[in-house]
Order: C-alpha cells, then structure tokens, then sequence
C-alpha cells in the first residue's frame, strides 16, 4: 500500500475519534454505528466473508458474520465503516476476512482504518503497551489483530515519532483521562505536553 493511502486511513480513523469525541477503549463500533447513522446487523454468510457493506434505501449498512467470535466481528464492523468512510462502497468490489499481505489496497486501506480506530497508536504508546496481549486486553480485538498491531508498534517505537500530527495530538489529548488510568509501564511514554 503506498503512503498517501495508509495517511488516508489513518487519517480517517483519527477523525472519526474526534469528531465522535471517543475517549476510551474499548471502542463500542456498535454504538458508533448508531451515531454514524449505519445500520449495523449481523447475517449468515453463504460465501465465506465476515461482512460487507453497502447503501440501501439512501441508508449505509453494514453485515457481519454472526459466528464470529465477539472481536472479530469489532474489527469486521470497523473494517466496514473504513469502507464507508474511505467512499469505497458502490466503486470496488469489496471483500472481509482475516487480512493478508497479498489483499488489494482497497481491502488494505479498510484494514488500516479499522486498526487504527480500534487500537490507535499514540493511546497504545500512552498506555506503554508491550505485549500483543496488552493490546488485546484494551482494546477487546482478536489475538490475530493485537500481534499485528503490537508489530507495528514495535516500528513506531523504534522511530519513536508520536505525536507529529496535529489529528494524533488531538486523539493523544482526548484519550489523557484514559491512558492516565490505563497505563501499562510508565517508562515507555514520557508526559506529553499538550498543547
């Protein structure tokens, strides 16, 4: 995936935490769902994805698996709205199951967003997360999910390059009370002066 879409990914996802003034984690996709005027429902696949989406009568709407365990269908959910957001849905077609290297940068790009919304780096780097199960812990998503995301946190840490970006600054800001009564090892994350 190139770097003008990850952005945009991610980007994205910080936004929808802002705009929806989200505090803490877990994240309730449910509940965000309803704010964002998604209907949200939960089917029986036939042809073997965890969800989908799609606008029907002007509404979007998003489908999941209904034997997925409870974290994957978190993270299925906040795929799909990475979909909606990303104004994939009705241009691409659009496929959800465990994420591979080899998926296009549509399904890629989804990927992106829903991680960051679920698991948003500079919350994890407050917290001073260092295991995939502290991120699964906090979070609430699959161990599949937390190893990835504690590989990527493992890159970020060694660039040690939070808190660039004026949307990171403001999610950092809006999780403080969260990531003050979470915090995991304190040696990870220095206080941030937040401006």
């Amino acid at each position: 995936m190139n770097y003008k879409h990850y952005q945009k990914s991610r980007d994205k996802a910080w936004q929808i935490l802002i705009d929806y003034n989200i505090r803490e984690l877990p994240i309730s996709v449910s509940a965000l769902c309803d704010r964002m005027g998604i209907v949200l429902r939960l089917y029986e696949p036939t042809d073997g994805n965890d969800g989908c989406c799609g606008i029907r009568l002007g509404k979007p709407r998003i489908y999941v698996n209904k034997n997925c365990s409870p974290e994957r269908r978190r993270f299925t959910t906040a795929h799909e709205i990475g979909h909606i957001v990303c104004g994939h849905v009705g241009k691409h077609e659009l496929v959800n199951r465990e994420p591979s290297p080899d998926d296009n940068p549509i399904e890629q790009q989804a990927n992106v967003f829903a991680a960051r919304l679920l698991a948003p780096a500079c919350v994890l780097w407050g917290c001073g997360v260092q295991t995939a199960d502290d991120i699964q812990r906090l979070c609430g998503i699959s161990r599949q999910a937390a190893e990835y995301r504690m590989e990527r946190m493992k890159i970020l840490y060694a660039r040690n390059k939070f808190l660039i970006s004026p949307l990171e600054r403001q999610v950092y800001a809006q999780f403080a009370e969260y990531i003050e009564k979470n915090k995991i090892s304190p040696s990870i994350s220095p206080a941030y002066p937040l401006r």
